[in-house]
């Protein structure tokens, strides 16, 4: 009998729960012109923050269609082509114009020029001399951006399709 009313185990040592739940490393970001280290769950209210941010200035309440495809085409993009490109995109001015350009390119400024500066984004002839810049100057620099920019553009996704209307 007694045995059915033996003490429970102690709690496992705090070793033991870490190797079975590794905890959250921060991780290096370049935000804009200095090197920060975020948490990736930051990554993720940044980019939440960026969308809701795009929301605003387009007097909208959720993403339509057009816009999720422009945010899948972004973080498309800037996978197979780069940030430079990408910010070359936004910023042409030839007879590039066309419907697809024109549901892409307010999306694509908006993100791109949040995740240069959220509190007072560029405008897309600034965007694109910040980023050649960085390019030329800062090659190492310009590489954290673009690797931070797909960090993002995984969250961006995420959130255009949470705000995606029905």
């Amino acid at each position: 009998m007694s045995n059915k009313y033996k003490q429970p185990n102690p709690p496992k040592s705090v070793t033991t729960v870490n190797s079975i739940t590794p905890p959250t490393k921060p991780v290096n970001v370049d935000s804009g012109f200095s090197s920060t280290q975020v948490l990736p769950e930051q990554m993720s209210l940044v980019a939440h923050e960026h969308i809701q941010t795009y929301l605003r200035n387009q007097r909208k309440s959720n993403i339509d269609k057009n816009d999720l495809t422009a945010v899948l085409r972004l973080s498309q993009h800037l996978r197979v082509f780069g940030l430079l490109s990408a910010v070359g995109y936004v910023n042409q001015s030839n007879a590039q114009g066309g419907e697809v350009r024109e549901r892409t390119v307010p999306v694509w400024e908006s993100l791109l020029g949040q995740m240069m500066n959220q509190a007072d984004p560029p405008p897309r002839e600034q965007l694109m001399e910040e980023i050649v810049t960085m390019t030329r100057q800062q090659p190492q620099q310009y590489m954290a951006t673009w690797r931070r920019s797909l960090m993002l553009a995984n969250h961006w996704n995420f959130w255009a399709r949470a705000y995606q209307e029905d």
